[in-house]
């Protein structure tokens, strides 16, 4: 890990971010890592980059916070906090050195935020979301859990809308809702676990994802196990500065629940096609 903690240092020098750091910090950091990961990675992220792996992408390819802590020696609650951002650098290594990953700074791409979601206000297209509405009671979602914003501006014709500060993960979608969820992609596991748990109440969820066909995610939650409605062409997504920006990846929308009629109708009415799943 040494080896590792001192390539990182010479990085963090190069790009002046060391130089930022206050001395505490820079001592701590010297120190075998001893360094609040969030504090160094909103350092980073001052200077125009970010640390690749992400501690999420290690736990997936390790088969997740069990098997990552096993491998690891570290704790199961120390595992979950480095997927939440927290915890210490010196964590972080010793779970990159596990998963044999090359720690690195990365510069920070204008359209990285549609691949990682490091920006969670790229927002759904407004011309897919006129597509749906027509197959809603009243023409409205009942609920959508992770919105930007509430009110008249909130990009979603919805009766309620969750915030971040709101925090949907944590929140009940009521019984009998409609709700429809484009969650942050850094955390699409933990979206799709909740759509999935809210179905015992009786919610339909239409969930906007990437179509990693080749993910660990995909696999385990979605293959043969969700109707899913691959959606035509690249969508455009809406920032926070209504900017338009072109996916580099396919879409998708995952039926969570509901009828066995309405992925058929999801995919009519989005020009998409229904992937078939396993009776």
């Amino acid at each position: 890990m040494s080896r590792i903690l001192i390539r990182l240092l010479a990085e963090l020098e190069t790009a002046g971010i060391l130089a930022a750091l206050p001395r505490q910090s820079r001592y701590l950091l010297r120190k075998q890592g001893n360094i609040a990961l969030p504090r160094l990675i909103a350092a980073i992220s001052e200077q125009g980059y970010y640390l690749a792996p992400s501690a999420g992408l290690c736990v997936e390819r390790l088969g997740g916070i069990r098997p990552a802590a096993e491998k690891t020696g570290l704790s199961m609650n120390t595992i979950q906090a480095l997927k939440q951002g927290h915890a210490t650098l010196r964590s972080f290594l010793i779970l990159a050195v596990a998963h044999r990953s090359r720690v690195r700074l990365q510069k920070i791409n204008p359209r990285a935020a549609l691949w990682t979601a490091k920006e969670n206000t790229w927002t759904t297209p407004p011309s897919l979301l006129q597509q749906l509405y027509p197959l809603l009671p009243g023409k409205t979602f009942d609920i959508d859990p992770c919105s930007p914003s509430v009110g008249p501006a909130a990009p979603v014709r919805a009766y309620v809308h969750y915030t971040e500060k709101h925090d949907g993960l944590r929140q009940s979608w009521g019984k009998g809702t409609c709700c429809y969820v484009n969650p942050p992609f850094s955390q699409l596991r933990a979206w799709i676990h909740k759509a999935l748990a809210e179905t015992g109440n009786g919610v339909v969820s239409i969930l906007l994802c990437p179509a990693r066909v080749d993910s660990i995610w995909w696999h385990t939650l979605v293959a043969d196990r969700i109707p899913v409605v691959m959606l035509r062409g690249r969508l455009h997504f809406g920032g926070g500065d209504n900017c338009q920006q072109k996916a580099p990846f396919a879409s998708a929308l995952l039926i969570i629940g509901g009828s066995a009629q309405l992925p058929k109708r999801v995919a009519d009415a989005t020009g998409g096609w229904l992937a078939s799943i396993a009776p």
